[in-house]
């Protein structure tokens, strides 16, 4: 089974739908903010939405190192931030 895959963009369009965005401004910096590289601070992750869309984007770019390195920064932001 071939999982969908989607961009930053698609995701943030289907948070926004659901109501859960836009983001308060001091959720949206790191969203708005241009691209440096792809590092990314669990404290950049403090929700639920934040956190799928990192994910995503991992996804979407295929490198599994990327893919792993995401998957650890994640899953330190959910305990960090008490994400389910």
């Amino acid at each position: 089974m071939t999982k969908p895959r989607y961009t930053l963009d698609e995701l943030l369009a289907g948070t926004e739908a659901s109501g859960a965005y836009p983001l308060p401004p001091e959720e949206r910096e790191w969203v708005d903010a241009p691209a440096v590289g792809r590092e990314l601070l669990v404290e950049d992750l403090q929700s639920a939405e934040a956190i799928h869309a990192y994910l995503a984007h991992a996804e979407a770019t295929g490198d599994a190192a990327y893919i792993e390195h995401a998957r650890e920064i994640a899953t330190q932001a959910k305990i960090r931030y008490g994400i389910e």
